[in-house]
């Protein structure tokens, strides 16, 4: 033992293994509790005390520290200073320690009011030496004075350490954290500082331990300087997230959450198993047989908040859940139902059903509904999830009567739904009886009351207070940075994950361009994501499910892409919901990505500033300057121009609107144009190479597009009917239908009774264009049509009006025909004569696009795009792999 009150031994025989550093300031009265608590420690070791006078302003204070020091030379060592704060005292003090005995081991910091049991220091250390990878051991908080004994036992988690300050100052920390350069931050002067010290030491690798009975006794006053920095909390708190940017960040907090916590117990009803893990496609899960994880719920119902379970319980069936994960949908859903479940619905359930297979044009539908419906109906559906808590309560209830009313046909329990359809391709058999997740979920509860461990969950086991409630809802912490109802459920794993933003899915040229450029990516070694902002159903074909790693529905009844607004710039409405709205839910479903890019979204442009503060490198494809009913430009463009400060990048699909945003004040390093290429592939079917034009047959024309007045119908309308009154040897085709949102055009009975509907495969595309000699396109106004580049490269010769950059693909004379925007129909009427009668003329149009179109890719126009996505990327350092320390696979 070391040489105290009445020992027989010398101090000065026995190696220094720990220094215990006490900062003084004001506390020149309680000091020499805080000292004599050290020298009678019972450690069969040595013990030194280095005495930090941090210019205190009570004379008394030297005096004690100069006594103790004459008293205990060999043990104590005082140091007078300037004051500096409390942090500064204790580096002071640490470092007169490390400096001055060479073998020490661990320093212990002790507040100058606080006090130690005889055996702390060596249950301490014993614990430091029987766990070489713990670096600091902390106490739970027994407090005197104003009584209180608070339980800060379990695993040692960062997490929950986010939230709350688990570790006392009064701990144990061995020296291998001071020799790693860790300090406590003297900026920090209005308390937290020991809060900040250990995250600071969790950041360079370091972890800490509980010691049940580590011998701590912290004096408790009414007024103090505790008192004092929670008054301050708030904005302590905040320099706290501004240092510790990375830990706090969305990606750091879901991968502690997956490590340390995660977030959903799956339980597979036709299984054994039990599925652990906020992320389903993480390699990093724990799979429980459903005994072993019995004895953990009832472990941590009867432990005092020291034992862990998942906060959430979802219940369903190994079919079902490999439909979804192997279909990207997974996640979606699991993060659809955790939104619902904070609408105080006790339970949510999703009803996953496959497309019609009796409608072919029905098979590809993907669709997600979420309904609150409070009238009473029965419980259907795969898949259900309810808060493990209210699991515990239903375990602790003498009967199952009331989650036995999920049975009833008119269930009285408020139960939210999510009703979904995906489409045959994914579903495999999925779900042979969908509508059984109650009576599982019965099944669950009734097999859970069988544990041996039931009756001891009725009783309370501990005597501390339990104090860290979080353990119990580690789910709701990834939550605040965002302000969401629920984090999405992914955990970055190294690879580099892109968001691509579409406010609905059908066969527009902005959906094909997003597509194709998504496919140019995942081609380069991303991980493309579909987001759908606004629409509940999409169209989503194979090319769509192979391109995209997952799709995930907003069903945020508060966003529109262009919603109400009060605000317009430059004659562009800017919706409320950009300014205002509650962007919670959005930015927590995107914040996990690396990357996003904005496809006509307008709205979701107010989010981008926050996810750019998150590190997510943020872009805006742009394709086009759509026009009002008084012909001025409006739209995404000028959209883009109010929100391009939120941007690291704008996309443009043309060269020519490249320079048009450059010129509204675009900062000429953000322009990274895309050039539109053709949107599909060409099919192995395609024919071969065109023939020469036949003279002796008439001139096939084609108008393939909206139906709309965008493209000019007003003005096809009278091209055709001209072209037939002047009886040019022309054979005319149309094709085209209306999109969602953007009206229809009224065509006389000669185009309508012949009107195909639209083309969606590449092999109907491709049939269409070789069929076609020319195309007519009279837009009034366009971005860089696809259409013209996909008859181009077929062969057919593309007569389009002269707007947008149609001009960067479209040589008048060369490879094609431009017309004039104010004598569109005399120009094609003219033209269409000079084509049906010039077929050398129209051969030498034809070949010379084909040319034109032979380089002319998707891979080449993103790659500067791609290139600059990288560095942004790495800038910041989002391409890093999280640690694993668990693996397991799916059934």
């Amino acid at each position: 033992m070391i040489m105290t009150k009445g020992s027989d031994q010398s101090a000065s025989d026995m190696a220094v293994r720990v220094a215990v550093v006490i900062p003084i300031f004001r506390h020149s009265v309680l000091l020499s509790e805080a000292i004599d608590s050290i020298l009678d420690q019972d450690a069969p070791w040595g013990i030194r005390i280095v005495l930090v006078n941090d210019g205190c302003p009570h004379r008394e204070t030297d005096q004690v520290c100069r006594t103790y020091a004459r008293a205990y030379p060999e043990q104590i060592a005082y140091v007078p200073k300037k004051n500096g704060g409390l942090s500064d005292a204790r580096n002071c003090g640490i470092g007169y320690a490390l400096a001055r005995w060479q073998e020490l081991e661990a320093i212990y910091l002790l507040d100058a009011d606080n006090r130690l049991r005889p055996p702390a220091l060596r249950r301490a250390m014993t614990a430091l030496d029987e766990h070489p990878d713990v670096d600091w051991v902390y106490p739970n908080i027994d407090m005197f004075g104003l009584r209180y004994a608070g339980d800060y036992g379990g695993p040692y988690s960062r997490l929950i350490h986010t939230v709350m300050n688990v570790c006392e100052a009064g701990s144990l920390v061995h020296r291998r954290v001071f020799d790693a350069g860790v300090v406590f931050d003297t900026s920090f002067k209005s308390g937290f500082e020991d809060w900040d010290f250990f995250l600071t030491a969790g950041d360079a690798g370091f972890t800490g331990m509980n010691l049940e009975e580590f011998g701590f006794q912290y004096r408790k006053r009414g007024e103090s300087m505790l008192a004092d920095s929670e008054r301050d909390a708030d904005a302590i708190r905040a320099e706290m997230r501004k240092k510790h940017k990375q830990l706090f960040s969305p990606k750091g907090l879901l991968a502690l959450e997956q490590e340390e916590a995660p977030r959903f117990a799956i339980h597979l009803s036709d299984t054994d198993q039990v599925i652990w893990t906020v992320d389903p496609s993480s390699p990093n899960r724990k799979i429980y047989s459903f005994d072993e994880y019995s004895d953990l719920l009832f472990r941590s119902t009867t432990g005092n908040k020291r034992y862990f379970v998942p906060p959430l319980t979802v219940v369903t069936d190994s079919q079902l859940w490999k439909t979804l994960c192997d279909g990207g949908l997974v996640s979606g859903v699991l993060w659809a139902l955790e939104r619902q479940l904070d609408h105080a619905c006790p339970v949510t359930v999703a009803h996953v059903m496959p497309g019609n297979p009796a409608l072919p044009q029905r098979q590809d539908t993907l669709t997600m509904r979420v309904s609150r419906d409070p009238s009473a109906q029965p419980v259907t559906g795969g898949m259900a999830m309810l808060e493990t808590q209210l699991v515990r309560k239903v375990l602790k209830d003498s009967s199952l009567s009331w989650i036995s009313q999920l049975e009833l046909p008119h269930c009285p329990i408020s139960v939210a739904r999510i009703e979904m359809t995906v489409p045959q391709a994914l579903w495999n058999g999925a779900g042979a009886a969908p509508d059984r997740v109650a009576c599982d979920l019965l099944a669950l509860m009734a097999r859970l009351r069988r544990n041996s461990l039931t009756l001891a969950a009725a009783h309370t086991w501990e005597w501390r207070t339990q104090d860290i409630g979080w353990r119990e809802r580690t789910h709701k912490i990834p939550r605040q940075t965002c302000l969401s109802s629920a984090a999405y459920p992914r955990v970055a794993d190294g690879g580099l994950h892109i968001g691509f933003l579409l406010p609905l899915v059908e066969f527009g040229g902005v959906e094909r361009v997003a597509l194709n450029v998504a496919r140019a990516l995942k081609r380069a070694g991303f991980h493309p994501h579909l987001f759908v902002l606004e629409q509940d159903t999409i169209t989503y074909p194979a090319e769509w499910r192979e391109t995209f790693d997952t799709v995930t529905f907003l069903a945020d009844p508060e966003f529109a892409t262009w919603g109400p607004t009060q605000a317009a710039y430059f004659g562009t409405d800017i919706s409320d919901w950009s300014r205002w709205g509650n962007k919670g839910n959005a930015t927590a479903m995107l914040a996990w990505l690396d990357g996003v890019v904005n496809f006509h979204g307008a709205a979701i442009s107010g989010v981008m500033g926050q996810l750019k503060r998150l590190g997510v490198v943020t872009a805006n494809s742009l394709h086009l300057s759509d026009h009002s009913v008084f012909a001025r430009p409006v739209g995404n463009t000028y959209h883009a121009l109010a929100f391009e400060h939120a941007y690291d990048m704008i996309l443009p699909c043309s060269n020519m609107l490249g320079d048009w945003c450059h010129a509204m004040g675009m900062p000429a390093e953000k322009i990274i144009p895309i050039p539109n290429a053709p949107s599909f592939d060409l099919p192995a079917t395609a024919g071969a190479p065109r023939t020469p034009h036949v003279p002796e047959r008439a001139l096939r024309a084609l108008y393939i597009g909206r139906l709309d007045m965008q493209k000019g119908l007003d003005r096809l309308v009278p091209i055709v009917e001209g072209s037939q009154e002047a009886d040019f040897d022309i054979k005319w085709r149309y094709i085209g239908g209306t999109v969602l949102g953007t009206g229809g055009a009224a065509l006389p009975a000669t185009i309508t009774d012949s009107l195909e509907p639209p083309k969606t495969t590449p092999e109907a595309m491709t049939e269409a264009l070789e069929w076609a000699d020319v195309i007519v396109l009279p837009s009034y106004f366009e971005g860089l049509p696809l259409i013209v580049l996909e008859a181009m490269r077929a062969g057919a010769v593309p007569l389009a009006t002269d707007v947008g950059a149609v001009s960067e693909a479209v040589v008048d004379g060369h490879n094609g025909i431009l017309l004039s925007n104010a004598h569109c129909v005399t120009d094609a009427m003219h033209a269409l004569d000079r084509l049906a009668c010039d077929r050398d003329l129209l051969q030498r149009l034809s070949q010379q696009a084909i040319q034109d179109m032979q380089d002319r890719t998707w891979d080449g126009a993103a790659q500067p795009f791609i290139h600059r996505l990288k560095q942004l990327c790495a800038l910041q350092g989002q391409s890093q792999p999280v640690p694993s320390t668990q693996s397991g696979t799916d059934p």
